[in-house]
C-alpha cells in the first residue's frame, strides 16, 4: 500500500523546511497536536510557505536547493500551485535541468510521484523573468517526455496516471516519429474507451 496523505504530506513539509532554511527564512509556526490531523490547517501552512518560497527564492541559489525544490513542487498537493515551485527551480537551474529531473521521477516514481512530476512538466514551459539561465526550448527533452508518458500509459493502468499523463501527449501520429507511432495507436486505444468525455473529446480525430 502507497503512502496516506498525511505521510506525503510529512515528506511535503519537510522539503520545504529544507528550502526555508537554505534561503536563511524562519517558517511560520507549524501546525502542532491534533492540528496535525487537520488536512485543512497542514494546507494553510503549506501554502504559505510556498508563497514565501516563490517570492524569496530568487538566483543565484546554492546547488542544494535543487533537490528539495523538486522534490516539493512534486509532492504539492495542488496542481494549481505546483508552479510556486518550479518557477523559482527554472529560474535558478534552468529548464533542461528540471525537466530531466521531472524526467527521473515520471520513470522510476511512485504513481502518486508520477502524477505530481506530470503536473510539474506542465509548469516547466511558464517563461521566467531575472533568469541567467536563458530559455532552452529542450526539444529533445520534449520528444523523451513524449516517448515515456507513452510508455506509462500502456504499462500502468492507474486511472490517476493515466488520466494525467494523457492530457499532456501529442496522439496525432503525424506529429510523432515513426518509431513511436505503434504506441500512439496503443495509447489512443485506451482513450477511446476512456471514461473521462473530456479526455476523450480532447484527443477526438487523433490517429
Amino acid at each position: 500500500m502507497g503512502e496516506g496523505r498525511f505521510e506525503r504530506y510529512d515528506r511535503y513539509e519537510r522539503a520545504l523546511v529544507d528550502v526555508l532554511n537554505l534561503l536563511n527564512l524562519a517558517a511560520p509556526p507549524a501546525p502542532s497536536g491534533d492540528e496535525r490531523k487537520d488536512p485543512r490547517a497542514r494546507r494553510h501552512w503549506q501554502c504559505s510557505v510556498a508563497l514565501m518560497i516563490m517570492r524569496e527564492a530568487v538566483p543565484p541559489q546554492p546547488e542544494e536547493m535543487f533537490e528539495p525544490l523538486m522534490l516539493a513542487a512534486v509532492y504539492e498537493p495542488d496542481p494549481s500551485h505546483t508552479q510556486r515551485h518550479i518557477r523559482p527551480a527554472l529560474a535558478a537551474f534552468g529548464r533542461r535541468r528540471v525537466q530531466t529531473r521531472l524526467l527521473k521521477y515520471l520513470r522510476t516514481g511512485t504513481n502518486y510521484e508520477i502524477i505530481g512530476a506530470a503536473d510539474a512538466w506542465y509548469c516547466t514551459y511558464l517563461r521566467v523573468t531575472g533568469s541567467d539561465t536563458g530559455d532552452d526550448p529542450c526539444t529533445d527533452l520534449r520528444h523523451a517526455f513524449q516517448e515515456t508518458g507513452l510508455r506509462i500509459c500502456l504499462a500502468n493502468d492507474h486511472p490517476g496516471v493515466r488520466s494525467r499523463i494523457i492530457t499532456l501527449l501529442n496522439l496525432r501520429l503525424e506529429d510523432n516519429p515513426p518509431e513511436l507511432r505503434p504506441l500512439v495507436s496503443e495509447v489512443l486505444r485506451i482513450v477511446r474507451a476512456h471514461p473521462d468525455n473530456a479526455i476523450v473529446d480532447r484527443h477526438r480525430g487523433a490517429g
